[in-house]
């Protein structure tokens, strides 16, 4: 059969071989095309929904802040003590001012950067970071005082203060918060765990608390200052008193006085507290309400409330006394 001559017979015009061959090429240049674009497009579109370059980096920092500071975390306990307000306890006498105070001298670093400086019954909550030679720089809340570590090759701590104070600790634990191997763990009142160190011992009943209403209202946040309201609580030890509780930070390199006045005179409510706090020192003031106990305080509808403070150093008064007045909130029982 001869072919059919209406079917066109590009190898006969010497371009059928020509022409297939060019269109491979092109369809070849076409697809490079294409994938180079996608290469291309892919490693300049932003990573949409994942981390940022500037977020991977700060995490990146994060880790590697975190890593220097592992070798330090945990409880230190003092071997010795070198304070000029204080005196000397030297390693010999140490175990006896332990037994005496109820309470331990030492650092407590946790691996967020955060930690708790346990002086004799004393809290002060701190900051710290590492250096890339291994150095701890401590801060104290607000401007209450610093302190530089360095641990020597026999694992032993020195810790100088920017108030003259020295001392040399020991390591008893590598988790923060692990007092079981510490004769007395510090006393925490929200927890109502650890010891009740001799000095605060006069205040031990109304350190014996338990929250009933969470309120969580800051009254104070300056750079001498910061008191919070944690909420309405009830006395473990004593049955039908509540009152408020607050969580006061001295923030000064100072010796903190305050008292607290909160009343309510539509409903016969008055309460009294005040204490004496360490530079940098945080306590947990329980207000007690020593009134009327007929009503629930979180029924009570128009709580007032006033703080005074001053300051002194060496037993001599500033004379710089505030006076802060402020609403207390009411909320649902737990």
């Amino acid at each position: 059969m001869s072919p059919r001559k209406d079917i066109v017979n590009l190898e006969s015009f010497g371009v059928g071989g020509t022409f297939l061959k060019q269109r491979r090429l092109l369809f070849m240049l076409v697809l490079t095309l294409v994938l180079s674009t996608s290469i291309v497009f892919t490693a300049c579109t932003p990573n949409i929904g994942g981390p940022s370059p500037e977020e991977i980096a700060a995490q990146k920092e994060a880790e590697e802040k975190k890593a220097a500071r592992a070798p330090f975390v945990g409880v230190w306990e003092a071997k010795s003590i070198s304070d000029p307000s204080q005196g000397d306890i030297p390693e010999s006498v140490y175990p006896t001012a332990v037994e005496s105070m109820k309470s331990i001298y030492g650092y407590d670093f946790a691996d967020d950067g955060t930690g708790n400086f346990i002086r004799f019954g004393a809290q002060k909550p701190f900051t710290w970071s590492v250096d890339a030679n291994g150095k701890l720089t401590i801060t104290l809340a607000g401007n209450a005082g610093s302190y530089t570590a360095t641990v020597d090759s026999s694992g032993q701590m020195t810790v100088e203060g920017s108030d003259g104070s020295k001392a040399i600790l020991t390591q008893a634990s590598t988790t923060s918060g692990d007092y079981s191997h510490i004769r007395y763990e510090p006393f925490n009142p929200l927890t109502g765990t650890g010891n009740i160190s001799k000095n605060k011992s006069s205040h031990e009943t109304k350190l014996r608390f338990t929250i009933t209403t969470e309120l969580d209202q800051v009254i104070v946040d300056t750079d001498e200052l910061y008191v919070r309201l944690i909420g309405i609580a009830s006395l473990k030890d004593l049955k039908g008193f509540e009152g408020y509780v607050f969580e006061v930070i001295n923030r000064t390199p100072y010796t903190t006085g305050y008292q607290f006045t909160i009343q309510d005179p539509t409903d016969g409510y008055w309460a009294y507290g005040f204490n004496v706090l360490e530079p940098g020192e945080r306590v947990y003031e329980y207000v007690l309400n020593n009134q009327r106990r007929d009503k629930s305080l979180s029924e009570v509808t128009d709580v007032k409330g006033t703080l005074e403070y001053d300051h002194s150093s060496n037993g001599a008064l500033h004379n710089d006394e505030k006076t802060v007045t402020f609403d207390l909130p009411t909320g649902q029982s737990k």
